[in-house]
């Protein structure tokens, strides 16, 4: 875990360099537990972070790490937003799995219509060196939410081994670092031959944004 950690800073000092250089917008990004149970199973518990920043025009970069019990990874890149509506990223790290390093990479895509269309997707794919031998390492998550509210957001979230569901957000508008809690239940996994274990899948989480 060590190497990972050295790493996650190694990768957050590239995000804050670019920041101090490029002046244009400031750093966003967010600090999230998650939480992923089924029965009969303990919960896995989890911490990511994730990190942007606007560095010229249309491009930018990103960094992302997660910890988990017997995972992490950490990998940052280049974005890209065309539009207001649209921003793509291109990503490349490393992951660590009980001990054993190796490469890790991904890319995402988000998609948004604002105020006068209150809909959201937001695309994430990974994957490492299995990806052409078993597909093992290859993993999506993806939701596409409706956002009635400022305060409210209802929708569909699909990720890999857990499965795909509905999804509710309801965000506290605590000064300076807005705190939105969630759920998902995952009721069809795609991939699970056992129906009944699907039916009790699902994810929690606390997300702060700054």
């Amino acid at each position: 875990m060590k190497t990972f950690i050295s790493l996650l800073i190694v990768l957050m000092s590239v995000l804050v360099s670019v920041s101090a250089i490029a002046q244009t917008k400031p750093a966003t990004g967010y600090a999230e537990y998650q939480g992923a149970f089924e029965k009969t199973k303990p919960v896995e518990h989890m911490l990511d972070m994730y990190m942007e920043k606007q560095a010229w025009n249309k491009f930018g970069v990103s960094a992302f790490a997660l910890v988990a019990k017997d995972w992490a990874e950490a990998y940052a890149g280049p974005t890209f937003a065309p539009g207001e509506w649209i921003s793509m990223g291109l990503s490349l790290g490393a992951q660590q799995i009980e001990g054993r390093m190796g490469v890790r990479y991904g890319a995402s895509l988000w998609l948004g219509g604002g105020k006068k269309l209150p809909l959201e997707f937001l695309g994430v794919f990974e994957g490492d060196e299995t990806a052409t031998k078993d597909r093992s390492g290859l993993w999506y998550d993806a939701k596409a939410m409706y956002n009635p509210f400022s305060w409210l957001s209802l929708g569909i979230h699909g990720r890999r081994s857990i499965g795909i569901g509905p999804r509710l957000e309801v965000t506290i508008p605590a000064p300076n670092l807005p705190l939105t809690v969630w759920a998902t239940w995952n009721p069809y996994d795609p991939e699970s031959k056992d129906e009944h274990a699907s039916l009790a899948r699902g994810l929690v989480g606390a997300k702060a944004t700054f």
